[in-house]
């Protein structure tokens, strides 16, 4: 029977399929190495078929994954320590980024003064790097009583609420917050970064799977890495081109200049050839320790907990 089939039919049979499940309900530029991957074959040379799952919010990443609705996820290493916590099993693969974009933005030419932070309307999501980093925000800004600042939740974007004034301020991956800012008006927004708000300099996002998904298939995580670090490479030296590749992919989500501005701004927050998706103890402690420090976990867990580099490319 399997000689009957044409050749595409049979090559695709011996593939493992692997899907990805994103950190938000909408497709985003910072899938542009898996799309790459995708697009120029890298995933098939490894031996995979790869397909992107969204998830319905958020907060629902890690889920997907312990149902196996997914075999590996994009997600906010704050959810890896926050999955520890309640014994749900979940282990970081590799760093996505290596310092922390995480800023307070504000509309363009407008300064930035995080002292005067009670009484503003600042925009916020629910996922959790937002919640643990707009805690440590208020500590460092010295916000007494946050129930002082109006955080005005948003559903996918909040930069259009600063632009038209709706908000005082906005938070947001630097990526994003450039932009949607370049896309509206042409203009960089004002930006506060970790070194002004003095939250920890750390990555942001990790790759995750399940332990008992990696006990099984150690082989499809090896090559998963390999490739998507491949596509990320790629992709970090033709901004121009991944950018435009991936608007091609989604013409519905954002606009071409959407995509090439966010991606340009991204392209410095992931290091370089020989730090591509690395991790490191250090890093995983600062984020954990700190998480403790101040009440959002009950204990630091071992590190082997929160995160593995078994399956890094050598």
């Amino acid at each position: 029977m399997l000689a009957c089939l044409p050749p595409k039919a049979r090559a695709s049979e011996s593939l493992h399929h692997v899907r990805l499940v994103y950190f938000w309900p909408v497709q985003g530029f910072l899938l542009i190495p898996i799309v790459v991957a995708q697009e120029q074959g890298i995933y098939r040379r490894y031996g995979l078929d790869v397909s992107i799952v969204l998830p319905p919010d958020a907060q629902t990443t890690a889920r997907m994954l312990a149902t196996e609705q997914a075999e590996i996820g994009m997600e906010a290493r704050t959810d890896v320590v926050f999955a520890a916590e309640v014994s749900l099993p979940l282990v970081s693969i590799a760093n996505y980024d290596q310092h922390n974009s995480w800023c307070v933005v504000g509309r363009p030419g407008e300064p930035i003064d995080l002292r005067t932070l009670e009484g503003k309307k600042i925009g916020i999501f629910i996922d959790s790097w937002t919640a643990v980093m707009m805690h440590l925000l208020f500590e460092k800004s010295g916000v007494k009583d946050a129930e002082n600042v109006q955080q005005i939740i948003t559903q996918f974007e909040d930069l259009p609420l600063l632009l038209s004034g709706r908000l005082d301020l906005a938070t947001n991956a630097a990526s994003f917050a450039i932009a949607a800012s370049i896309a509206q008006d042409g203009q960089m927004p004002s930006l506060a970064c970790p070194n002004v708000t003095g939250v920890p300099d750390i990555p942001i996002w990790s790759f995750t799977a399940t332990p008992h998904w990696l006990k099984l298939h150690g082989g499809d995580a090896k090559a998963w890495l390999a490739a998507t670090r491949e596509g990320l490479l790629w992709a970090m030296s033709h901004p121009t081109e991944a950018a435009a590749l991936f608007s091609k992919i989604y013409p519905e989500v954002d606009s071409p200049l959407y995509d090439k501005a966010g991606w340009a701004a991204a392209v410095p927050y992931f290091g370089n050839g020989d730090t591509a998706l690395s991790q490191t103890s250090q890093s995983w402690s600062e984020l954990a320790s700190e998480m403790h420090r101040i009440g959002l976990i009950s204990k630091v867990r071992p590190l082997a907990t929160y995160y593995t580099n078994d399956f890094l490319p050598r």
